[in-house]
């Protein structure tokens, strides 16, 4: 075979392969879109439903160096979406949604000096909402601080549409407990079921199925627990200050909580 023929034979193998590639983009792209657009479809009705109900939370966090936060209602749910053109066609890109996890009581932490900045990290990181009063002594150098921490948890999730590798990311901050996880699911599985089992995570029940619907992948799952900015800088004991609030509600089951 001479050069020319060598070449010819390269360039055809290369147009093979861009062809399917093109294929697959294309044939990723309606999958995507149609799963979002189910994805986007099933919350939307179900956060209409939430914002009246106002459902208990089953779930508790963990605050470091404070301890639990739970016994909270869920109200605000609110989800919008974004989308782009692909091939002429309009096609949903990324779901973004939002609520409050909250009570109306407050309630107070000192810190030493030396801990002070560590522990606002830490209230910031996890987006909790507080005021602070500083204490100083006789020379004002600041010895202590008393934070007043609203009990409310912003919690959130980015959906995204991965057209490229043909899967949907799910993005949740502060829906399982404080911190991000990062699920993804194949646009085949998204269906009323897995759909159920994760409206049973913005509902906040404990018991759910939605990660056996996660994409597995090579050295692990898709599934990803990151850990949080500065939290290994934090060596504190659960603070005896924190202020005990309402015990937490009973469990319920996915319609059982729908309760005011």
């Amino acid at each position: 075979m001479g050069l020319l023929d060598e070449l010819k034979k390269e360039a055809e193998s290369l147009r093979n392969q861009e062809a399917q590639r093109s294929q697959s983009l294309k044939a990723n792209a309606v999958q995507v879109d149609q799963a979002l657009r189910s994805v986007f479809k099933y919350l939307h009705e179900l956060f209409r439903q939430l914002n009246v109900v106002k459902p208990a939370c089953e779930r508790s966090y963990n605050l470091l160096t404070v301890g639990k936060i739970d016994g909270l209602t869920q109200a605000d749910y609110r989800i919008d979406y974004r989308t782009s053109q692909r091939n002429a066609t309009e096609h949903f890109e990324e779901l973004t949604v939002t609520f409050r996890r909250s009570k109306p009581n407050t309630f107070t932490i000192k810190r030493e000096a030396e801990g002070i900045e560590r522990f606002r990290d830490l209230l910031w990181q996890n987006n909790m909402r507080f005021t602070s009063e500083p204490v100083r002594n006789d020379r004002r150098v600041i010895t202590h601080e008393f934070f007043t921490i609203n009990n409310e948890v912003i919690c959130g999730a980015e959906i995204v549409g991965d057209y490229e590798e043909g899967v949907i990311r799910f993005k949740l901050k502060n829906v399982e407990d404080f911190g991000p996880t990062l699920y993804t699911l194949e646009p085949s599985v998204i269906d009323d079921k897995s759909l159920e089992e994760l409206a049973k995570l913005f509902i906040g029940q404990t018991e759910t199925n939605f990660e056996t619907y996660n994409r597995k992948v090579a050295f692990g799952s898709g599934r990803a627990n990151y850990p949080k900015i500065g939290s290994k800088e934090v060596q504190y004991q659960p603070d005896p200050t924190l202020v005990e609030d309402e015990e937490a509600k009973k469990k319920r089951s996915l319609f059982g909580l729908f309760k005011r």
